[in-house]
């Protein structure tokens, strides 16, 4: 199990790293739109348009790396551990009434 976390972690990690890469170099280029946009306004809203779809690109990977990183950790060590009686009526006690 805990090779298949790990696998899991790394994975999401790579993942993670290459939407910040991706979600960063679109929002350079939605600021060099709107930085070289020179008073038009058509382009200077593809800019705009370019570096919000990035910030939420990567605050909606952020939020997934948090859910995956819940969900792994939930499975791996659950933080509630179910009190069961013993099946076996083994757990020390007797009916003797003491």
């Amino acid at each position: 199990m805990e090779n298949l976390t790990q696998t899991i972690s790394n994975l999401v990690s790579i993942l993670l790293g290459l939407v910040g890469v991706v979600g960063v170099g679109y929002f350079i280029y939605g600021a060099y739109l709107y930085l070289t946009a020179s008073g038009a306004p058509n382009q200077m809203e593809r800019g705009k348009t370019a570096m919000m779809t990035a910030l939420a690109g990567i605050v909606l990977a952020l939020v997934a790396y948090g859910v995956v990183e819940l969900v792994v950790n939930a499975v791996v060590d659950p933080a509630v551990t179910p009190d069961l009686p013993d099946p076996t009526g083994g757990d020390g006690e007797t009916d003797d009434g003491n």
